[in-house]
């Protein structure tokens, strides 16, 4: 298992290096990331390179046991090569120039910036692929953040006419899929398409919208690829990387991830502006990254301090720094990599705090740190040869979540904050959860959960149709099946695809109003008072049972949510946003249909989260509270915990922000 920090030495007198390197190793780093942002200081002028710096860095790591990830600082082009080649600059979706002052000021479509990131990263690659120091390559930095992932410029118009040609191949096969004959705009070449910018009213085709996106997420893949291409033909032995972003939606992760040896993201749980971070959000987007690659992945910068550009957000608390770290374990990273190592004296991240303040001395972060590394170093290499073993998953799918961006049905819907709904049911269930894509294999889980599946190509759809046939439970919502992959309405009763699998349709359906709610009573609990909002699907149950109905409004005794027998499975429908009550109680049943009725040995109170990893002859429990006051742990039967020890069973005091990892043989599960 990894761990260390984010590090740059360049922003540092050389004369300190060595006593950061001194301070890493007595908090037991392993690893470090460097240079991600170091183009002008590699190569300040065009053609003069300087890697000395770098260099002299690495030797005084490495004498302290530290290697490094080495990020390719492709994400801040240095300004005289912008003066040089302006048209490298992004454009806005107004076509305004992005220009010079902050990061990721290029066009992922520039020709002419292809050939110095090619120039750039060889450079690299030949002068460190023998370098014993480096273990692994970071490719560009966090794609698409700060809204750059789609670009507006005469490149992108150029390539993303070409992109259609490829796909559709004649200019009446793109004018049927997106349905040009609606306001006149049949096109006669591909040539004539525009960019979907700025223009009237801001409604743009939703075919040619959602084109725009797959072709801007594609353009990011293959501007990766030209690195990982260069990196694999120089220095094939070292492993590459990219540092994703969890929930962020601009690029396709399943695609970026591919060519990748293995995935990382971001991880700041206190940059929000909520009064509490939200573990099980957090909880969410390691899974998902865990997901890309269905195995271990890293987290290249986990947050140490309080991050903050013109603003600062919530100070770590004493015990969060370990707490975050934690949970990242549980859920499979091994590799932590706290981001920054100290906050740096001048820039546009002066307010981003790391483990060190600005006056570089050791303090109650760097003591936590310390705490952890010691921790890790003992029981890192228990915890990296254990696996999680999900019999659950969320399907995730890029394409509908800018379906539902384009077209948001509502004021203000967010399908990932939809999605994480039903994530949380999951969570507080304690159950192990895979976020993969609709291309994903489903043979290997029980239960399989489909938020808001709006389209989906034919082959996916008899996918999840066998899933069920064969034992499966799935569960559905509403706008399933109501449109085609090219973002056309189907011209189907709802659910359209779906509608033998569910045994339903649709006869009616609308938005229920901000701030408003409808009632729904469940079947067979006349005392039991739930609620419905956001929308309303009026659901005919055809072959389904009633689960819940609407009690009021006209579309009052149609059926809210239904469940289907459906050949060995169980397909469930939930045509509204259900309250947290009447979700929980759909949830249990299509657990109970799955077989996932837990029989934890372990009981906790709300904000305590648990964790299960599997080793070759144990299974292990990562129990973590996530809140800063004590909570009960009832243990049921003996276990060994790692931190400590200890045999626990009964009732265990865990303090606030308190780990523990309890430990016991497969045999007692039998």
């Amino acid at each position: 298992m990894e761990f260390g920090a984010c590090y740059y030495p360049e922003h540092w007198p050389e004369e300190r290096w060595p006593e950061d390197a001194r301070m890493m190793r007595e908090a037991g780093f392993t690893m470090v990331r460097l240079a991600e942002f170091a183009w002008s200081k590699f190569e300040r002028r065009e053609g003069e390179y300087d890697f000395g710096w770098l260099d002299r860095s690495l030797a005084i790591l490495s004498s302290n046991g530290i290697r490094v990830t080495l990020g390719t600082p492709t994400a801040t082009p240095p300004k005289w090569l912008m003066d040089k080649h302006p048209d490298i600059y992004m454009k806005d979706y107004y076509g305004r120039v992005r220009g010079y002052g902050n990061r990721r000021h290029y066009c992922y479509n520039n020709a002419t910036y292809h050939g110095y990131v090619a120039g750039i990263v060889e450079r690299m690659a030949r002068h460190y692929a023998d370098n014993a120091s480096v273990a692994a390559w970071q490719i560009d930095n966090e794609f698409g953040c700060n809204d750059t992932t789609r670009c507006y410029c005469d490149n992108c118009r150029t390539g993303f006419q070409q992109w259609l040609s490829d796909k559709y191949g004649d200019i009446d096969s793109l004018n049927e899929s997106w349905g040009t004959v609606f306001w006149s705009h049949i096109y006669n070449d591909f040539s004539e398409i525009e960019l979907p910018g700025y223009t009237v009213f801001q409604l743009h085709n939703p075919g040619h919208a959602l084109d725009f996106r797959r072709f801007a997420s594609d353009s990011v893949k293959r501007f990766q690829k030209l690195q990982t291409d260069i990196l694999r033909r120089i220095a094939p032995h070292q492993k590459l990387t990219h540092n994703f972003m969890g929930a962020f939606n601009e690029v396709d992760q399943y695609d970026l991830a591919e060519d990748l040896d293995f995935a990382s993201w971001d991880n700041y749980p206190n940059l929000h502006f909520a009064k509490e971070a939200d573990p099980a959000f957090a909880a969410l987007q390691h899974d998902l990254t865990r997901s890309l690659k269905n195995k271990g992945f890293w987290v290249m910068e986990h947050q140490s301090g309080q991050p903050g550009g013109n603003i600062m957000f919530a100070t770590p608390k004493p015990g969060e720094l370990r707490r975050w770290t934690y949970q990242s374990v549980a859920r499979g990273a091994d590799g932590i990599l706290y981001f920054r190592w100290r906050g740096c004296l001048f820039g546009a991240e002066q307010y981003w705090h790391g483990i060190l303040n600005h006056d570089g001395k050791p303090g109650r972060k760097y003591a936590e740190t310390k705490q952890v590394g010691a921790e890790l170093a003992r029981l890192g290499p228990v915890l990296a040869k254990t696996t999680s073993k999900a019999r659950v998953a969320m399907i995730r799918s890029y394409d509908i979540e800018w379906v539902f961006e384009i077209q948001p049905h509502l004021i203000d819907y967010n399908y990932m904050n939809h999605f994480a709904t039903y994530y949380r049911t999951l969570y507080e269930r304690h159950l192990a959860v895979d976020i993969v894509s609709p291309d994903a294999d489903l043979s290997s889980y029980s239960l399989v959960v489909l938020p808001n599946f709006i389209m989906a190509e034919q082959s996916v759809a008899d996918k999840i149709g066998r899933f069920v046939r064969d034992g499966g439970t799935v569960v559905m919502d509403f706008r399933a099946g109501a449109k085609e992959w090219n973002n056309r309405m189907e011209a189907l009763t709802l659910p359209g695809k779906f509608t033998e699998l569910l045994g339903i349709s649709v006869s009616d359906y609308g938005i229920i109003g901000k701030g408003e709610k409808v009632r729904v009573k469940v079947a067979g609990d006349e005392e039991a008072r739930h609620s419905a909002s956001t929308w309303y699907d009026a659901v005919k149950a055809e072959t389904a049972e009633t689960v819940a109905a609407y009690d009021e409004d006209y579309y009052a005794g149609s059926a809210a949510v239904t469940r289907n027998a459906y050949g060995s499975g169980a397909a469930y429908y939930i045509g509204t946003e259900a309250d947290r009550g009447l979700l929980s109680r759909v949830m249990d049943r299509a657990c109970e249909d799955a077989g996932l009725e837990g029989n934890l040995p372990i009981r906790t109170g709300e904000k305590t989260e648990v964790v299960i990893r599997e080793g070759e002859t144990s299974l292990y429990y990562i129990v973590i509270n996530h809140m800063d006051v004590e909570t009960s742990v009832l243990i049921e039967e003996t276990m060994q915990e790692l931190m400590t020890d200890r045999s626990l069973s009964g009732d265990i005091a865990l303090e606030g922000n308190g780990v523990m990892i309890l430990s016991r043989p497969k045999e007692a599960t039998s």
